[in-house]
């Protein structure tokens, strides 16, 4: 009888044993659960997020394009503008030239020579100058010569008063 009853005990604690064990695996199973969906449910939050953070640095992107290209278009008038510009200086850096030797010229002839200045070096190295005219050219895009000079230089077998040209050309 004593085997008996220590039998029966023991199957009692197995069976209590057994019972603890269960609902230890159904309580980690449960914590399993939960952990697994907090992790899921953070992934989730973390894929949003980044989601978010997509969308919103495309939107940054596209306003940064538009940015650069209107900085670009920008640029390209400025550039334009400057050509235009410089072509301008180049025309009236060699225009400055051509009057500067037309006056020169018109001094000799009349035999008292002009005080004309040259022009600045500096002016001359940046726009070029000298493109290509000669005294007897007029430049290009610019007021005709006075009538007077216009006589010195087209009849130049008549004869004429040069001071009487030089007083007409300070008119001007």
């Amino acid at each position: 009888m004593s085997v008996a009853p220590a039998t029966e005990g023991s199957a009692r604690r197995s069976a209590a044993a057994a019972e603890e064990e269960e609902e230890r695996q159904r309580n980690r199973k449960r914590s399993n659960r939960l952990s697994a969906q907090r992790s899921r449910m953070k992934k989730q939050q973390y894929v949003d997020g980044l989601a978010v953070e997509v969308e919103q640095l495309r939107r940054e992107n596209d306003a940064m394009r538009a940015g650069a290209g209107a900085v670009l278009q920008r640029c390209r008038l400025v550039e334009q503008e400057n050509r235009v510009l410089a072509a301008h200086a180049r025309e009236l850096c060699s225009a400055l030239q051509l009057r500067a030797s037309q006056l020169r010229l018109l001094g000799e002839v009349a035999g008292m020579p002009l005080d004309v200045p040259d022009v600045a070096d500096h002016l001359v190295q940046l726009y070029g100058g000298d493109l290509g005219m000669t005294p007897l050219s007029p430049p290009p895009l610019l007021p005709p010569l006075p009538p007077q000079i216009e006589m010195l230089f087209f009849q130049p077998d008549s004869v004429m008063d040069p001071v009487s040209m030089l007083q007409g050309y300070e008119n001007i």
